[in-house]
């Protein structure tokens, strides 16, 4: 019995911590003085107000490569993606809502991205730029089994889904795929 109190006191503690920690919070940019989303978001907070305008026309005009999503099918399920990402920034208004078009078309679970969005200074709560090693944004880092494999920085090289097939193509190495080098 004590342990299931244990446990019951833990799971709560676990939830309020989660609860806590607000998702799609909206603040004034310092810079621009403009509403911006900071900190952990998620796809639906992209969808709405100002934000949503430019995310949903880059999403419905974005035609992925055909050939190149079926060879992205076997390999796309057991990664793990984390978008850091700036709601004023003109690449992330541009590459996000494609690369989430990329993912939807290739049934990834979505709701497992973890998305961060930061201010001009790349600042958010519990977030450190460094430690990160993000210089320029959007950054898509791709994980697999807990080990990053990848990333995808500012523009792609090629296109947002040939550059995602060869970061899952070289699973041993890490690579770092974007048009302007970022470390």
């Amino acid at each position: 019995m004590k342990k299931l109190l244990i446990h019951f006191i833990l799971c709560f503690c676990i939830v309020l911590t989660l609860h806590a920690q607000k998702i799609n919070k909206k603040i004034i940019d310092t810079k621009t003085n403009k509403e911006i989303l900071i900190g952990n978001c998620n796809i639906k907070g992209l969808k709405t107000d100002s934000f949503g305008l430019v995310f949903n026309d880059e999403y419905k005009y974005y035609i992925p490569d055909n050939n190149t999503i079926t060879l992205l099918q076997s390999k796309i399920k057991k990664i793990r993606i984390e978008i850091v990402m700036g709601t004023w920034c003109g690449d992330s208004k541009e590459q996000v809502p494609r690369f989430i078009k990329i993912l939807d078309i290739l049934k990834y679970k979505t709701k497992k991205i973890k998305i961060l969005c930061i201010d001009h200074f790349f600042n958010a709560e519990n977030f450190e730029k460094g430690e990160n090693y993000i210089q320029k944004i959007p950054t898509f880092i791709i994980y697999r089994k807990n080990k990053e494999i990848g990333r995808i920085v500012e523009s792609p090289m090629n296109s947002l889904e040939k550059d995602l097939l060869d970061i899952l193509n070289k699973p041993n190495q890490p690579i770092n795929v974007s048009k302007v080098e970022s470390k």
